[in-house]
């Protein structure tokens, strides 16, 4: 096989009129270095198909293996199945029955609470009432409080006209009117 470095390493007759050895060399060195490149590249195809026979062949030891591990899994989903189902029956009655127990228990913390509930609620209906008289007799007291001083507004009278007012005048007046109010 020819290599690169052969054909770097020609050596032709020199002839009358023959071509320029500058020109022959330099495309003897182009040559090769392709030369070489394609004797690179068909070496890296060679591994490559090598890799890829290999990974062919694994792949296919994979399949294998799938294939079997395939039919043992349907045989153990077969039996699964089969054993989910009986599994499923027996649990769905005891889960019926259960659940039957949990109801009856559900209704009855369901009337307890709802009986303390009405308890609780009656006590605070009554509380409710007691706080709504509450306020009615504390506005009727408030409303009589401000009537009456109202009356003593008015039946204090009014002060003297160009009068100034001092504290001492103010006070006398409320005096007066507090020993209306005692009475």
């Amino acid at each position: 096989m020819l290599m690169p470095l052969d054909i770097q390493k020609k050596e032709f007759r020199h002839v009358l009129r023959g071509y320029s050895q500058d020109e022959v060399h330099a495309f003897l060195d182009q040559v090769a270095k392709d030369f070489e490149n394609l004797i690179r590249e068909n070496q890296e195809l060679k591994e490559k198909v090598a890799q890829t026979e290999q990974n062919v062949a694994r792949y296919q030891e994979i399949e294998e293996a799938i294939k079997n591990a395939m039919v043992m899994a349907q045989k153990n989903t077969d039996e699964l199945k089969q054993n989910a189902e009986k599994e499923a029956r027996l649990l769905l009655e005891q889960t019926r029955v259960e659940a039957d127990q949990l109801a009856n228990e559900a209704k009855r913390e369901a009337a307890e609470k709802l009986h303390g509930a009405e308890k609780q609620l009656a006590v605070i209906t009554t509380e409710y009432e007691q706080i709504k008289q509450k306020a009615r007799i504390f506005k009727a007291r408030l409303k009589s409080f401000l009537e009456l001083q109202i009356k003593l507004i008015d039946q204090a009278g009014e002060f003297p006209a160009g009068e100034d007012l001092n504290l001492e005048d103010l006070q006398e007046a409320v005096a007066k009117n507090d020993v209306t109010l005692g009475a």
